[in-house]
């Protein structure tokens, strides 16, 4: 899988169902001024990123990313119950030299508010292709591209990790198979598809 080229990728995470278009609740969402500090540790042989955010409007926000599970959340014990994370847009950096992987993935965007009532939500997480999608993604040699639609994505299983797939829609027209690597925090871009492989759309 290295041989394939490393994407650099503004991911879309939504907690509690698919989105087929990322959208945001004005009265909900927080945009990203600064990041204040953040580190990863292992919690129960489970990879989290922690963060301490500034936002805009002068806030704090303590979020927490669950690598295995791709869920956001807020930190436990410092905000007021009832409140959860439910979309987020963030940056997944391609190059690796950062002191850790909290450095490679930046949330710029999320939405925080009232944490939905199981009967809502249908008592069930969504896939884990479902949790995250492409947004927009860029290469050393491929221009900036904005991900119009997806047109497949499945799970893959592998010995020590999983595979989530991904073929999208670009606003120039263009297919592209996009891959990201649970256990690495990587996307990378597997090939270019024609349009007429898809025989029924």
């Amino acid at each position: 899988m290295n041989h394939y080229p490393l994407v650099e990728m503004l991911a879309f995470f939504s907690r509690h169902g698919r989105l087929e278009k990322p959208h945001w609740r004005k009265d909900r969402v927080k945009h990203l001024k600064r990041v204040r500090s953040c580190h990863c540790k292992t919690e129960g042989g489970i990879k989290k990123c922690f963060y301490t955010l500034e936002t805009r409007d002068g806030s704090l926000v303590n979020l927490v990313f669950n690598e295995e599970e791709l869920t956001w959340s807020l930190e436990p014990g410092i905000h007021p119950p009832g409140l959860a994370v439910d979309r987020v847009l963030a940056l997944v950096k391609r190059h690796k030299h950062g002191p850790s992987r909290a450095h490679r993935i930046i949330p710029y965007r999320f939405e925080i508010g009232p944490a939905p009532a199981p009967e809502i939500s249908g008592g069930t997480d969504p896939a884990l292709t479902d949790r995250v999608q492409p947004f927009r993604f860029h290469t050393g040699k491929l221009a900036s591209a904005q991900v119009t639609a997806i047109e497949t994505r499945h799970l893959e299983n592998i010995m020590i990790t999983k595979h989530l797939h991904y073929v999208v829609e670009t606003d120039s027209g263009r297919f592209f198979h996009l891959v990201y690597i649970l256990d690495e925090c990587d996307w990378r871009l597997m090939q270019e598809v024609d349009e007429e492989f898809f025989f029924v759309r």
